[in-house]
């Protein structure tokens, strides 16, 4: 809905890049990273609704192994059956593991992926382009500095809420960048 509102806003101020880019590519990009960071927003939720947030509490390993054993059937399992103990969850901790992990490997590949975006944007030349690369890039370390201090320091609530937020304005700089790319596309027409 947020995504949505903002998208709305900046059709409504015409908010748009006035000089023309070659876009095919960074648009095709920019789709691909906007999938890219909406599931890992929706994988956040499901770590945090299933209480698996400190199913991994070292780094950079989880209990001491790269591929640590877990239950992905169970952890991925969208039907599971919801019982009477909300505190906590039902899920075992292999399974809490399985989401963790996944939420982590997800991380690594939005960062390595936005970094590229971020680099293709910044070498652009175009002004405005690079201050969105920039901007994007500083959100990411937040973003990432922040699920670490989640990790760090035990899941304080503050830091998960920023996480959260953080979350959110990282795909507001996809919406953003994919309506400035549709936009310059209209003006070169």
């Amino acid at each position: 809905t947020l995504a949505l509102m903002w998208l709305l806003a900046q059709r409504l101020f015409r908010w748009r890049w006035s000089l023309a880019l070659n876009v095919a590519s960074l648009k095709k990009l920019a789709y691909v990273g906007l999938v890219l960071v909406t599931l890992q927003v929706a994988l956040g939720g499901w770590t945090s609704s299933n209480y698996a947030a400190l199913a991994c509490t070292d780094l950079p390993t989880c209990h001491g192994s790269w591929f640590p054993t877990a239950d992905y059937d169970e952890g991925f399992n969208f039907f599971q059956h919801i019982g009477p103990n909300y505190l906590g969850g039902q899920l075992d901790n292999d399974a809490r593991i399985a989401i963790h992990f996944t939420h982590r490997v997800g991380a690594i590949l939005v960062t390595i992926f936005t970094l590229f975006l971020a680099w293709r944007l910044f070498s652009t030349g175009y002004q405005p382009a690079r201050r969105l690369a920039v901007i994007t890039t500083a959100m990411l370390v937040a973003q990432v500095t922040l699920g670490l201090s989640n990790i760090i320091f035990a899941l304080p609530l503050s830091v998960a809420v920023m996480h959260n937020a953080g979350g959110a304005v990282l795909l507001l700089c996809y919406v953003t960048l994919l309506h400035r790319l549709h936009s310059t596309e209209a003006i070169t027409s």
